[in-house]
């Protein structure tokens, strides 16, 4: 029933940003909430039950933009993976933890995204709209990022808790075989 959850966050995700969030000026340059939704798998779930939802979502995405297939799929693999290199070296403790998580995993694809643009476009150059870009999203994420973080896992504790109801009050099943 996980798989359930996520594809249900993923799916409002994606409809959010595809359909409401590019037509409200304040969010004009909001950073991507599926990557987001990345960030929180490679922090809070195993990767063996991560790694199919970063895949899945990623083909989604290259499904639905405009961009060189494959795109989106290796952004949101070298962003989850990158994700759980840095929260395994920084042993950051606090307040400062996700934030400063998020900002650096909005900052990683990025620069994913830029470097697959000068790859494929020699003629590439940094604009001061590609930098101003970047900086309100970084300051996006550094706002409401941790936010969003807690509301998933918040979510997805109580999704469980409702999952667990439902099987132990209707299928008669005790907790003691749910652990063994």
């Amino acid at each position: 029933m996980t798989y359930g959850f996520y594809l249900g966050v993923s799916s409002c995700l994606i409809i959010l940003q595809t359909t409401i969030v590019p037509y409200l000026p304040l969010f004009d340059n909001f950073y991507d909430l599926a990557a987001l939704f990345i960030i929180y798998l490679s922090l809070y779930r195993p990767a063996r039950e991560s790694l199919p939802v970063v895949i899945f979502l990623g083909f989604i995405m290259d499904s639905l933009s405009s961009t060189p297939f494959m795109l989106y799929i290796t952004a949101y693999l070298w962003l989850f993976l990158s994700m759980r290199v840095i929260t395994k070296i920084l042993r950051l403790e606090g307040r400062f933890r996700l934030p400063f998580i998020v900002v650096s995993g909005i900052l990683i694809e990025n620069l994913i995204f830029m470097m697959t643009v000068f790859v494929l476009d020699s003629g590439f150059r940094f604009s001061l709209t590609v930098v101003r870009s970047i900086a309100v999203q970084s300051l996006w994420a550094l706002c409401t990022g941790s936010l969003f973080l807690v509301s998933f896992d918040y979510c997805h504790r109580g999704w469980n808790k409702i999952i667990n109801q439902y099987i132990i009050q209707k299928k008669g099943v005790s907790k003691n075989s749910l652990i063994d």
